[in-house]
């Protein structure tokens, strides 16, 4: 641990918090759902909730040093729960998140003295809480980077992240790294059904475009559900585009016929409840299959179904150019 670290609590003004539009009324909690509402929407999406996925905090500090006072609420282990380091854009490493009580933790140390873009990627499935940061005793931080109108994704495991070795992993993170916005992350694992009351809070975060990605988990639902969310997002931001993402291939589907029904079947009720609404210019149909197809079988994790880092790197280098066609071009 280095000598002569000066902590500064958090919340703090100089820190921005990307990716958790509640965080106001959560803090400490890093959850990505209101607190409020917690107990309103169903059990599966309150589990995975209380995981920070896709979250960051932003900063620029001078230091040579940079430290976090920080602990972990859920118990489990490997990289994916920890937290990545990324500095003036690029990955340095995962800083391991295991306490169950505040431990001060080492991001970096004897570092030269300059200025640094710093995003620190929070576990997509975790519970963690960051209590404060620490620099050099005469560090000091910049301006809080300015935040852009996020792309809201919301969906099920794929849209979580599941299958990526680390948090900055899911591709709805690489998507907006790349484009240089934010990214409010809503997959919940095994819980992407459309249901009207999480649709509710989806809509309240003001978003330059929504990427739905429900995949498999919304089930043998017909497609009532999936246009009543069209219809929810369109009456409450009605200049936002909305690309709707088929699922992705999982080689489950080449061996267990039931699995193979599953997905023809959520492929067939995105596609009819696009066509429901296509009159609207603001709405995309994307064909998953595109993304990541059969041919991309080893982009895929070991359980076949979620994609690995390279499949989630495909899956953002494939869908980046549609979401800046969607958005016009204005984000390049």
């Amino acid at each position: 641990m280095g000598s002569n670290v000066k902590w500064l609590e958090l919340p703090h003004p100089a820190i921005a918090v990307s990716g958790l539009p509640w965080h106001e009324e959560n803090w400490p909690r890093l959850w990505r759902l209101p607190r409020g509402h917690m107990e309103a929407v169903p059990d599966r999406v309150r589990q995975q909730a209380l995981f920070p996925a896709g979250a960051r905090l932003r900063l620029t500090a001078t230091s040579g040093q940079l430290h976090l006072r920080a602990r972990s609420v859920s118990a489990s282990a490997g990289q994916a729960h920890g937290i990545d380091l990324y500095v003036d854009g690029s990955f340095w490493h995962t800083v391991p998140v295991t306490a169950d009580k505040p431990a001060d933790i080492c991001c970096f140390e004897e570092c030269d003295w300059r200025e640094r873009r710093i995003d620190l990627y929070l576990p997509h499935r975790r519970e963690v809480e960051i209590a404060a940061l620490g620099l050099d005793a005469d560090g000091r931080l910049g301006t809080a980077p300015a935040a852009t109108r996020p792309i809201v994704l919301y969906g099920s495991s794929v849209a979580q992240g599941a299958g990526a070795s680390r948090p900055g992993m899911g591709y709805g993170s690489i998507l907006c790294r790349r484009l240089e916005v934010d990214l409010v992350n809503l997959g919940f694992g095994g819980a992407g059904k459309a249901e009207p009351e999480v649709v509710d809070l989806v809509t309240q975060v003001e978003a330059s475009c929504f990427l739905l990605d429900l995949g498999k988990s919304y089930g043998l639902q017909d497609a009532t559900a999936y246009t009543d969310m069209l219809s929810r997002l369109r009456e409450t931001q009605p200049d936002a585009p909305i690309i709707c993402l088929t699922p992705i291939y999982s080689s489950r589907e080449a061996h267990s016929p039931e699995y193979g029904d599953l997905s023809r079947h959520t492929r067939d009720v995105v596609t009819q409840a696009y066509e429901s609404v296509s009159q609207d210019d603001g709405v995309v149909l994307v064909d998953g299959l595109e993304l990541l197809g059969p041919d991309d079988a080893d982009g895929l994790s070991s359980d076949g179904v979620h994609p690995s880092d390279l499949g989630f790197q495909r899956l953002a280098e494939r869908l980046q150019p549609l979401v800046q066609t969607a958005l016009g071009g204005c984000m390049s």
